[in-house]
């Protein structure tokens, strides 16, 4: 899947994949997604039984969308970068570390 442009997947396999981007993003967000994605297994086109079926699923969808839009810039960071500005021997560390 080409992680830079598509948020999430519904192979042939019928596997769902989703961009490591949307930990970035809210949890509505998440919600419309993976909802989007196991509604590929049922309807495996973007039909408007798919649209129907995602809204009724995920009241959310119009708004996650547009956040979509809105912040897909932001969540185009690479992960070269970040791990650039990590400290020496490129390990990252979190509050929780």
């Amino acid at each position: 899947m080409g992680q830079r442009t598509k948020w999430g997947n519904c192979s042939a396999r019928r596997n769902l994949s989703f961009n490591w981007r949307l930990i970035l993003a809210p949890d509505y967000v998440l919600r419309y997604l993976v909802t989007h994605e196991a509604v590929h297994l049922a309807v495996p086109d973007h039909s408007t039984k798919f649209w129907l079926t995602v809204q009724s699923l995920c009241r959310e969808t119009e708004e996650a969308k547009q956040w979509l839009c809105r912040h897909q810039a932001q969540m185009q960071v690479d992960l070269k970068d970040i791990l650039k500005e990590a400290p020496e021997g490129g390990r990252l560390t979190t509050a929780c570390s």
